[in-house]
């Protein structure tokens, strides 16, 4: 029995027959009685959408003006940090090209979360968001690595720079990233690819102050390696910024349990209604970067599942608010043996 949207669809294996022919086998469209003597039915809640979630329109114009005030500063930055033979400013510039190629690309993966499924993607593409942020991740710790190799070379060779130009066009740097990471900060929460775009920002406009200030030091003093320990010291942020994001997206690409799901939790949000006398077989996982998925055994207190219809709406409802959007149930009137249980799950979560 599948359910989607609230409606109820039955379905039937054509071996089955009729309905007439069930019932005479003991058995009914919503019910059936395999030779172990368990009962099954699927329930299958899907729901699109959450009060919570941010919205494909809002996030379009976020990434959109982020994108544009990024590419116009990072080309202005390159241009004097090259005139001016500012590693700092040059890295910066290098952080800020990274920023705009990851911010498209997670536009393009919000893009995709869009598509419909087909029959080879029953899941559609949201998992696209997913390796969206670990390419985004990736792409920062190559950064990190050329710059740091740069600023290795410059060791001992310190480069005369005019410091209030450098501090001028950082200050505009703090500007602009200060803005674009409050486009994000909102919806930082709800989703690893806005995270990680908020992130990038609030570092970027971090960084941008720690070179206006640097510059100002380099023009008064003329302390010209200062250039070269705070394209460093940028570095040290971007890892820090970074490592976090790279291993969160490692860990939702392989299936992790979201961070913020705890099973023991969901546990007893399902068995608080008293026709679910137990639960086993619990797997979570994400579909995507703010969508996540669960399939569970259910074994009922008593094989009328009228029972059941009555309460799983406000069951899935709240699974929902536990940031499960995708469910599927099998139904049972028997626990399963607790060595089928070890053998599908060694951890034993399936015990009921």
């Amino acid at each position: 029995m599948m359910e989607k949207e609230g409606h109820i669809q039955k379905t039937r294996n054509p071996a089955q027959g009729t309905g007439a022919d069930n019932r005479r086998a003991g058995q009914t469209d919503d019910h059936r009685s395999d030779e172990n003597g368990h009962s099954h039915g699927h329930g299958h809640g899907h729901s699109h959408s959450h009060s919570h979630m941010p919205t494909l329109k809002k996030i379009n114009a976020a990434f959109m003006i982020g994108i544009g005030l990024n590419t116009a500063f990072l080309v202005i930055e390159f241009i004097v940090g090259f005139a001016q033979h500012s590693l700092a400013l040059i890295s910066d510039a290098g952080h800020n090209a990274t920023d705009v190629f990851s911010l498209l690309v997670s536009l393009f993966a919000f893009k995709m979360m869009q598509a419909k499924a087909t029959s080879q993607y029953t899941y559609g593409y949201k998992k696209g968001t997913i390796l969206a942020s670990l390419l985004n991740a990736v792409l920062l710790l190559i950064t990190v690595f050329f710059i740091f190799y740069e600023a290795i070379g410059r060791m001992g060779k310190p480069v005369s720079i005019h410091g209030n130009v450098v501090s001028l066009v950082a200050l505009i740097g703090v500007f602009i990233n200060g803005f674009s990471a409050y486009l994000f900060f909102k919806d930082q929460k709800q989703d690893i690819n806005i995270k990680g775009a908020y992130l990038h920002m609030l570092s970027d406009a971090i960084v941008s102050l720690g070179v206006v200030v640097a510059g100002i030091l380099m023009n008064y003093t003329g302390w010209y390696w200062l250039d070269t320990v705070l394209s460093m010291i940028i570095g040290l942020v971007i890892l820090k910024a970074t490592w976090r994001l790279f291993t969160q997206s490692i860990h939702l690409s392989l299936d992790g349990l979201p961070e913020d799901i705890d099973v023991e939790k969901v546990r007893e949000m399902i068995l608080k209604y008293p026709v679910i006398k137990g639960i086993h077989h619990i797997h979570i996982w994400p579909l995507s970067s703010n969508e996540n998925a669960l399939t569970a055994h259910l074994v009922l207190a008593d094989t009328d599942l009228s029972q059941y219809e009555a309460i799983k709406t406000p069951l899935r409802h709240d699974l929902l608010h536990a940031n499960i959007h995708h469910v599927t149930f099998e139904l049972e009137s028997k626990a399963c043996e607790d060595q089928d249980c070890a053998d599908e799950n060694p951890g034993k979560i399936c015990n009921d």
